[in-house]
């Protein structure tokens, strides 16, 4: 099927369908915030009802968006949804207990940038070529004729910024940033929105970026560089969830550094812990965390360990050394 009749495919869904569930992985950053809410006004454009559901709440950065009121950590008990849409989200269980909602009698459709996607849907629309789902949901709306509101510029810009890394990473191609400038035409603030997103931040976050980079350590001669949050810190800061998708750029920042890895522990879950990669050359991160049941990008992966830190940093990092040491690194 050619990218078109996928996209015609998924228009028709929307366009036959009444009642949506959107959603998308845990811990939700700006590009599973951004789409979901461009979805959202899609189908609100097309007359039908939609609920946005997700396992984690809105980072702070994040809740200015329009529409970002709107999302739910519990499903309405009295909608039925026909349609799962699910973005951004490679492994359907990365949904969390969002995915106790998914029957057997519902469409899912799947709408995703990430390598290690496990096209699970009724209708899979995966490229991992594109820097972002949000960029991936401008072309459906365009694709269906529809006009780009300024609520849905913003959503959408909001999602190509964040995945793009303010369009300094590699994913980030010439279309991507005349699909910006059509944003911006449509509504999207650049500078008010890298203000919201990138610098208003909390007492709270800056206190646990601090904390966070006393943990930092260099090894494999200097090819590898890990921090990591723990739940004392958390506590000690009085927060139950907050944003940290930036922590990992400092150690990424690291002269020679290779791979970054980000180890993070439930607030609320004992035993838990999130693994965040990037890697700065060759080395596939992608192929490391889908050793551990997660996936992403050659150079920008996660996964989720069900044990305790220092494990999780035993085991991960052992796997991260013998990717390096693959590469001809000295680990």
């Amino acid at each position: 099927m050619t990218k078109k009749e996928t996209m015609d495919k998924i228009a028709d869904v929307f366009r036959s369908g009444n009642n949506f569930l959107i959603t998308s992985h845990i811990n939700p950053e700006g590009d599973s915030v951004g789409s979901q809410l461009a979805v959202y006004h899609i189908l609100e454009k097309l007359g039908k009802n939609a609920v946005i559901v997700n396992h984690d709440s809105v980072p702070d950065n994040l809740t200015f968006l329009p529409g970002a009121g709107l999302v739910s950590p519990d499903k309405p008990d009295d909608f039925n949804a026909e349609v799962i849409v699910m973005l951004d989200c490679p492994v359907k269980e990365r949904t969390g207990k969002v995915c106790r909602h998914i029957k057997d009698d519902q469409t899912v459709v799947n709408i995703d940038h990430h390598i290690s996607n496990e096209l699970f849907g009724d209708v899979n629309w995966v490229e991992p070529g594109m820097s972002s789902v949000g960029e991936m949901i401008f072309g459906l709306a365009k694709n269906m004729g529809m006009e780009i509101s300024k609520d849905m510029a913003v959503a959408i810009y909001a999602a190509i910024v964040t995945d793009t890394g303010i369009f300094t990473y590699d994913n980030t191609s010439p279309e991507t940033h005349r699909i910006a400038a059509e944003l911006m035409t449509a509504g999207a603030n650049p500078k008010n929105l890298h203000d919201e997103i990138f610098e208003k931040k909390s007492v709270h976050e800056i206190r646990l970026l601090g904390m966070a980079l006393t943990t930092l350590q260099i090894t494999a001669g200097g090819k590898i560089a890990h921090i990591s949050l723990t739940r004392d810190m958390l506590l000690e800061e009085g927060v139950d969830y907050i944003s940290t998708d930036e922590f990992i750029n400092f150690p990424r920042s690291i002269k020679g550094v290779e791979v970054a890895v980000f180890f993070k522990e439930y607030e609320a879950a004992d035993g838990k812990v999130n693994v965040s990669f990037r890697s700065s050359g060759e080395a596939d991160v992608n192929a490391v965390a889908s050793r551990f049941g997660g996936g992403g990008h050659p150079r920008a992966s996660g996964c989720v360990l069900e044990c305790g830190l220092e494990e999780a940093r035993e085991k991960v990092l052992d796997e991260v050394e013998k990717a390096v040491k693959a590469l001809g690194g000295d680990a």
